[in-house]
C-alpha cells in the first residue's frame, strides 16, 4: 500500500471522528451558523484546508519513515514468488486455486 493512500485513508478517518465528536459540541452555534459564515467563512475553510494537509503530510511522513512505503512492492514481490513456486507449495496450491475460483 502505498503510503499517499494510507495518508489519505486515516486522514479521512480522523476528519471524520473529529467532526462526529466536535459537531454535537458546538450545537449552541446553530443559531448564529450563518453570521458566522458570512463573515467567517472563507478563512475557516481554509484554515480546515490547512488542517487536513498538516495531518495527511504528517501521516506520509511517518509512513515514509517507518518502511510503509515499501511494504507494498516488498508484499507484491513475495506474492509473485509464491506464484512462480519459489516458496511454501501449500500456499502455492491454495493461490493456484484462488485464481481458479475452486475454494474449498
Amino acid at each position: 500500500m502505498q503510503p499517499r493512500k494510507i495518508s489519505a485513508g486515516l486522514t479521512a478517518a480522523l476528519a471524520g471522528s473529529a467532526f462526529l465528536l466536535g459537531g454535537s459540541r458546538l450545537d449552541y452555534l446553530a443559531p448564529h451558523r450563518p453570521a458566522i459564515l458570512a463573515a467567517h467563512g472563507v478563512r475557516l475553510a481554509l484554515h480546515a484546508v490547512l488542517a487536513l494537509t498538516v495531518v495527511a503530510a504528517t501521516i506520509y511522513v511517518v509512513a515514509r519513515a517507518t518502511g510503509l512505503a515499501d511494504l507494498g512492492s516488498r508484499v507484491d514481490l513475495a506474492e509473485r514468488s509464491v506464484r512462480r513456486g519459489d516458496g511454501d507449495a501449500d500456499l502455492e496450491d491454495a493461490l493456484r486455486q484462488d485464481e481458479e475460483g475452486a475454494w474449498k
